[in-house]
Order: structure tokens, then sequence, then C-alpha cells
């Protein structure tokens, strides 16, 4: 997870996670819009999925890395028109509940979780009550206060705060927007 830049207590926090071979069934990345869950989840889920990591990150050689992204072992929910509905969840837990197919987990990450209806966060209720013990849910929210709070009990939480002034300058230089002063 050296990729992403910023939030080193919960990057360490997630490796040692994965080192101890405790990874959980949910979890719950809140912050800001913008502040780098999404980018640290997708490489939880990478590291999560790699059959041999090396220096604790992934090897980018064996078939679930090779396959990230394109196999049914991760997916990424996003809302359509600003709403997650019902169905959506639904099509989640019937590719959850199916083996994964490369590697030895699945991940699926709920982007804006937060956009959920009602319909779609009881569906979601019922996957978290009884999880495969292969998968794992990740769950990016700006607002956890719309998420109900039987889900939130159900979940492991992370606390993104804003990125530091020099994180942010290091983001811009990285991709060109801020020439090196």
């Amino acid at each position: 997870m050296t990729k992403s830049i910023g939030h080193e207590k919960n990057k360490l926090k997630l490796r040692n996670i994965i080192k101890s071979n405790s990874v959980g069934h949910a979890y719950l990345f809140v912050g800001k819009q913008s502040v780098g869950k999404k980018l640290i989840a997708i490489e939880f889920a990478k590291n999560i999925l790699c059959d041999s990591l090396i220096d604790e990150e992934p090897c980018c050689k064996c078939q679930s890395c090779l396959n990230f992204g394109n196999g049914s072992d991760f997916k990424i929910i996003s809302p359509e028109k600003n709403v997650i509905k019902v169905d959506a969840i639904r099509e989640l837990s019937n590719e959850l509940f199916l083996l994964p197919t490369i590697s030895k987990r699945k991940v699926f990450i709920i982007d804006d979780a937060e956009s959920m209806n009602e319909q779609a966060q009881n569906a979601l209720l019922k996957i978290l009550e009884e999880p495969p013990t292969y998968a794992t849910i990740i769950l990016i929210v700006s607002n956890k206060e719309k998420l109900l709070n039987t889900i939130k009990s159900r979940v492991i939480e992370f606390q993104f705060e804003a990125l530091k002034r020099e994180e942010i300058k290091s983001i811009l230089k990285a991709q060109n927007i801020l020439s090196p002063i």
C-alpha cells in the first residue's frame, strides 16, 4: 500500500491485518470526499487477493494480481444516478456467495455507500449478518450517519483525515500538476 500518499496509520493497521491473517468480513472507510479512501481500499483489496505478497506488496505475477479488476473475485459497486438500489446489492449478494474463482478470497467495495437506499441497506445488512468466510466488503462513505446503525455495528471503522499540505503537494507533483520548486 505504498502507491497512495498519506494515511500512514491506517495503511499500517491494514498491513498488520493482512500480515496477521486476520482479514475481517467488513470495513467502513470514513472521511471527506476525495481524501484517498477508495485508492487505499483498492490497494487493500489487491493485497488481500494476492497469492504471494512481496515485502507486503502485491507480487503482480500471480493469477489474482494479473486478473485484478477483471475477475469475479473483486468488484466495485458505485451509485447509478446518485443512488445504489436494492438490485445492485442483490447482485452483489449473488456474486459474493459464489466461491472465489482465482483467489482464495473475494473483495467487494461499495463506493459512496451512504447513497444506498433503505431497501439496499437492509439487503446489505442480511449479508453482513452471515457473510461467507472468504468474503470482505469495504464500505466507503463521506457521511456515515446516513448508514443504518445496525450496519455500522457490524463493520470495522477506519477514519480518514484530510491530507497534510505536504502530502497534497506530493500528489500534485506526481501528477505533473505542480512543478518542483
